[in-house]
């Protein structure tokens, strides 16, 4: 019996390994518009974003019922840096909320 459960995922594994695709320019586009932590940290430092903190409590304000999951700096599509906040709610729900890093405006929210 073990022996067959060893075969099924064998196969299942070589079977996702076909299918994977290459990662394409637009995905890589992507992940070059988000800032490293260094470059994140670098940006409050020099007083031309908020930090991620202040961010994080002007979601919190205005969504209190959300649990925070993460929080990265990246260029918005005007050029803009600005942050996009993760939460999750009760129900299990990912919640993605942009906030401008300059003005601390709340730009969008996703899934709520």
């Amino acid at each position: 019996m073990k022996i067959q459960n060893a075969i099924i995922l064998s196969a299942a594994l070589i079977g996702s390994a076909v299918i994977a695709q290459p990662v394409s320019a637009s995905d890589r586009s992507v992940f070059a518009q988000r800032l490293t932590g260094d470059q994140a940290r670098n940006a409050c430092k020099s007083g031309d974003v908020m930090c991620a903190k202040k961010a994080l409590r002007i979601v919190k304000k205005r969504y209190p019922k959300l649990r925070h999951s993460t929080t990265y700096l990246k260029r918005g599509a005007n050029g803009h840096r600005e942050y996009v906040v993760k939460m999750m709610s009760v129900d299990g729900h990912m919640v993605e909320v942009r906030v401008d890093a300059r003005s601390g405006q709340v730009l969008g929210s996703r899934g709520y």
